[in-house]
């Protein structure tokens, strides 16, 4: 299983690649462009980071059972995990992976 350090740097390797400069605890550290200045993410812990992915993606997320459920669209693949924006993140890995 993957840290939420592993899942947000191989996130932010997606979203931002040259941009990123490394983890400071489970957040990653990018460098922003043009203006030089340094952003941390989270996709794992922070709607604010995986919001704009989940709505562009179209990944669904709801609570089944007593978990959280992410369904990457077109895939039919069902990601499981204790908060609903880590099943997200999850979703988003394996869609990418499956590229």
């Amino acid at each position: 299983m993957r840290t939420d350090a592993e899942i947000n740097l191989a996130i932010a390797n997606i979203e931002y690649q040259e941009l990123v400069i490394g983890l400071v605890g489970d957040e990653v550290k990018i460098l922003t462009d043009p203006n030089d200045e340094i952003k941390f993410v989270d996709y794992c812990n922070n709607w604010e980071d995986i919001g704009p992915i989940i709505a562009r993606e179209g990944i669904n997320v709801y609570r089944w059972r007593n978990h959280w459920t992410a369904v990457c669209p077109n895939e039919n693949h069902h990601i499981f995990s204790e908060t609903p924006m880590k099943a997200a993140a999850l979703c988003f890995l394996k869609m990418r992976e499956s590229e």
